[in-house]
C-alpha cells in the first residue's frame, strides 16, 4: 500500500512537471521583446519607455512632465500579450500588448489616465 502511494505521487509530480515546463516553454522568446515607447495623459502626464526582453520581463522607466521626474517600472508579460507593470510609487499600467501597438488605463492610488505605447 505505502509503495503504491509513492508511485502515485511520483506519477502526479512528473505530470505537474509537464505542464509547467510547457508553460515556461512559451515565454522562452517572447513575442512581444523588443523596445516600446509611450506616452500617459490624465491626472498626471509623461512618457514611458521600456524593454520587453526574451522571457516576457519588462524593464524600463516613466518620465513625469513637467517635473522631468524619473521613476522605474518593472513588469511581465504573458505569453497572450497580457501585461502589467508597476513603479515603486504606485504608477500601474495593465493591458494587453498587440503586435506592435497597446492602449489603456494607468492608475495610481485615486489618479487615473490613458496610456498609449508602440514598438519601435
Amino acid at each position: 500500500m505505502k509503495t503504491n502511494l509513492i508511485l502515485l505521487f511520483l506519477i502526479l509530480f512528473s505530470l505537474g512537471s509537464c505542464i509547467s515546463d510547457e508553460e515556461s516553454a512559451r515565454q522562452v522568446n517572447s513575442g512581444f521583446q523588443g523596445n516600446w515607447s509611450g506616452n500617459f495623459t490624465g491626472d498626471d502626464n509623461g512618457s514611458v519607455t521600456f524593454v520587453v526582453q526574451k522571457e516576457g520581463t519588462i524593464v524600463g522607466e516613466i518620465n513625469l512632465t513637467p517635473s522631468n521626474t524619473k521613476e522605474s517600472i518593472n513588469g511581465y508579460v504573458n505569453f497572450d500579450g497580457k501585461f502589467d507593470m508597476n513603479t515603486k510609487s504606485n504608477y500601474k499600467f495593465s493591458g494587453y500588448l498587440k503586435e506592435s501597438k497597446s492602449s489603456g488605463v494607468w492608475t495610481k492610488n485615486n489618479l487615473t489616465g490613458n496610456f498609449s505605447f508602440q514598438k519601435q
